[in-house]
């Protein structure tokens, strides 16, 4: 009775292919069509989708599957915090960063442009750019501007940089409570950036 049940609930042969299906919508009987990908057959013989997407129908090799929705590109948004990666200061007010996750750290699918200008990054005033960030330097930001290439904000006290290497010698740059400047424990050369409480490596005082 249950899969009498189930077979009734199916929708017209004629009238699959094409049709917008979620996991587990009942398609047809294994003895109507031979799965294929997307799909998959419950214990009582019935086609079920396995994804989101659309009905593809084979008529004359009496297949079926489901081809996958593509799935809605993730984008950073305004007025959310994000992780970029500071590639390039063309200019002593500006900064180029390629933005590559989201405030949780969950990597985009690529990579956005970003730009953090001079006056959005401190909150208080700067000379140059090169106070606040440098190539290579890791920071997390908020984001100011809709759509790409996004401004960013490093204004925020949780933002600013949160890591950074030694424009020496390309260690590791240390953040040692107490002191303003970030130090490189190789070579000992010191520092200045727009650090975030955030900073991921930090050092006892010395």
């Amino acid at each position: 009775m249950e899969g009498a049940a189930a077979a009734a609930q199916l929708p017209p042969l004629e009238r699959l292919e094409g049709l917008r299906v979620y996991p587990g919508d009942p398609l047809c009987t294994i003895e109507e069509f031979a799965p294929g990908d997307g799909v998959y057959v419950d214990e009582k013989g019935i086609v079920r989708a396995a994804v989101v997407g659309v009905v593809r129908v084979d008529y004359t090799s009496r297949r079926i599957w489901v081809e996958p929705a593509p799935l809605k590109p993730r984008m950073p948004r305004k007025g959310r915090s994000v992780y970029a990666h500071v590639y390039g200061v063309p200019r002593e007010d500006l900064a180029l960063a390629r933005i590559f996750a989201d405030e949780r750290m969950v990597p985009y699918n690529g990579y956005f442009n970003g730009v953090i200008h001079i006056s959005q990054a401190s909150d208080r005033m700067l000379k140059s750019i090169y106070e606040a960030v440098k190539p290579g330097d890791i920071v997390k930001a908020s984001v100011l501007s809709p759509q790409p290439p996004y401004m960013l904000s490093l204004k925020k006290p949780q933002d600013g940089v949160v890591l950074a290497f030694c424009s020496r010698c390309g260690s590791p740059l240390y953040r040692v409570p107490g002191r303003p400047l970030l130090v490189c424990l190789k070579c000992g050369n010191e520092e200045q950036r727009k650090v975030s409480p955030n900073y991921l490596l930090t050092v006892r005082r010395r």
